[in-house]
């Protein structure tokens, strides 16, 4: 968990405020290092990738956005057409929670490091009127983030321990950082497994689920839930 703190200075960076977008700068759908993943009513699902060396063009986010690393970068990062910090290498598994609906603001992001820099990026599309938080408990969960938009939930699963059940009342995308998890079929379908890092699963609202790690190892996963 002492990853998490790697990016602590970023994470409070994007969620300052700041002025509005800069005019001229791509919108998020035609930003071509972001990959659009899954669209829903509730949320937009990206992977962002960024090789050494490479940079993105300037892109608006205007919805309240999670993201989650998954492969290591140092990134030089402009708001604004202002730089946030100076270059720094980011942990895998850290979550940055930043607040953009109604409030857009315009990023650069450069990849200055030696290795591939690789993130999801979940977007929370409603407007606002968020509902209440209502974080659940579980054994080997806990909230590691809470914002208006976002509930994200760090799930630590032992290696041979009993499945988890647990129920997410918004939207859920559950990402795998280590190890390998199960997740017990729902509504009479099979299991399904993933077990690299980076693969993912999708929850609609109000849907319960039971996950487990499977083999010799733990499981160590992120799952963000859109309210």
């Amino acid at each position: 968990m002492s990853r998490l703190l790697v990016s602590s200075v970023l994470i409070a960076s994007f969620c300052a405020a700041g002025a509005m977008a800069q005019p001229g700068a791509a919108s998020i759908n035609n930003e071509p290092h972001h990959k659009r993943l899954l669209y829903t009513n509730d949320l937009r699902f990206w992977d962002v990738t960024l090789p050494p060396g490479q940079a993105t063009q300037p892109f608006v986010h205007d919805y309240d956005v999670a993201t989650v690393v998954i492969g290591d970068g140092t990134l030089a990062v402009q708001r604004n057409g202002e730089a946030l910090t100076p270059p720094a290498p980011n942990a895998r598994g850290s979550v940055i929670v930043a607040e953009h609906t109604g409030a857009p603001a315009t990023y650069r992001i450069e990849n200055n490091g030696t290795t591939e820099y690789r993130a999801f990026e979940i977007e929370n599309m409603h407007e606002g009127n968020w509902p209440a938080a209502a974080p659940f408990t579980a054994p080997g969960s806990s909230v590691l983030k809470e914002s208006r938009a976002f509930t994200v939930y760090d799930v630590a699963l032992k290696a041979g321990a009993p499945e988890i059940t647990h129920n997410h009342t918004g939207a859920t995308i559950v990402v795998l950082i280590d190890g390998a998890l199960q997740q017990a079929g729902i509504g009479g379908t099979d299991p399904v497994r993933i077990q690299q890092l980076g693969q993912w699963l999708s929850l609609p609202r109000f849907q319960p689920h039971a996950v487990s790690a499977v083999g010799a190892g733990d499981a160590h996963a992120i799952e963000i839930e859109v309210r």
